[in-house]
């Protein structure tokens, strides 16, 4: 039964056609974003969610789009008492706290056709790594030295974590990004950079720190009438584009991407 069904008797008709359209699961938890317009019913909506899942025993409402140098978002707790939990996804577990550090699940897909696209004996890094969700998919399927680099402390945290949960073997740096050139002093045979949004110039960074004919797995967000102009400025820039795809709607016409890219 959907949402709008649990819920057509409780909320004013007038107001139905306001419920989310969807939410996300991660773990137990439940992500959504309630229109202001809802203020008095997010209580009953928290609630059905949890009839209409069973697995669920935490909602979150989403208050503010992922901000700041942790990419940590801001949330009310409508239901249970925990913001942390454990993902599983690809005989993969993530041990994660919604609350200090980014964790989406709808890449679930990419993750897996990233790890299947490395070969045995690479040198990977994951940038933006997070709490793992890149680096330990392509490690746990895969025979590669593998490095993840992330900003915030947390996110270190429960990567080290999950390193040990997931009982592989990775390398973890805590640092900013912009400074890759300067901390590895051996290139890379693949990059792969789940970029946050707008910081599109990583990519030049990324690029010193490859190797001739390496390859790096871009993820960028883009409208779709700037997808051709996109492809052109890659193209000039010395890129071959093997594949791209669009991995998500996030606004009306506009997307997350993902291009994979060797340099040349």
């Amino acid at each position: 039964m959907s949402l709008h069904d649990l819920l057509k008797d409780k909320i004013p008709h007038e107001k139905l056609s306001l419920l989310p359209r969807g939410f996300e699961i991660i773990g137990d938890i439940a992500i959504i974003t309630i229109p202001p317009a809802l203020d008095d019913e997010k209580y009953l909506i928290a609630d059905a969610l949890t009839n209409q899942r069973k697995d669920i025993k935490t909602v979150l409402r989403k208050l503010h789009k992922i901000e700041g140098a942790a990419r940590a978002g801001e949330f009310e707790l409508l239901l249970g008492n925990s913001t942390t939990t454990i993902h599983r996804e690809n005989n993969c577990a993530f041990f994660v706290d919604i609350t200090k550090t980014y964790f989406s699940g709808k890449l679930y897909y990419e993750r897996n056709r990233i790890a299947q696209k490395v070969n045995d004996g690479e040198a990977v890094l994951v940038l933006f790594a997070g709490v793992g969700p890149f680096l330990i998919s392509i490690k746990k399927k895969k025979n590669v030295k593998i490095t993840g680099l992330d900003n915030n402390p947390a996110a270190c945290a429960f990567l080290k974590k999950n390193i040990e949960l997931n009982d592989i073997e990775a390398h973890v740096i805590l640092a900013d990004a912009n400074s890759m050139e300067h901390i590895f002093k051996e290139p890379f045979d693949r990059i792969v950079m789940p970029t946050p949004y707008g910081q599109d110039h990583f990519l030049n960074l990324a690029s010193s720190i490859l190797k001739p004919e390496g390859i790096i797995h871009f993820y960028t967000f883009k409208k779709d009438f700037e997808i051709a102009h996109f492809k052109k400025l890659l193209l000039e820039s010395g890129w071959h584009i093997d594949f791209y795809r669009g991995c998500g709607e996030i606004a009306p016409r506009a997307k997350r991407y993902v291009f994979d890219l060797r340099k040349n």
